[in-house]
């Protein structure tokens, strides 16, 4: 599945605190893939039919 992450999200290592953080798996058009996005952003993803996730479960697809 494609992970994707917003721009405002630090994935050199330094990360945004958790609370701020929406873990999610987004569908579009059937094509679904997992995104890691700031409370910013969510408001882009709420357009979409999503499924919020746990922090854990979007660990799972990192690997």
């Amino acid at each position: 599945m494609k992970i994707k992450m917003c721009d405002h999200i630090d994935i050199s290592g330094i990360r945004i605190e958790s609370s701020n953080s929406i873990f999610a798996i987004c569908t579009i058009n059937e094509n679904q893939f997992v995104t890691y996005s700031c409370k910013k952003c969510y408001n882009e993803i709420k357009e979409l039919e999503h499924e919020i996730i746990s922090k854990e479960e979007f660990e799972k697809y990192l690997n």
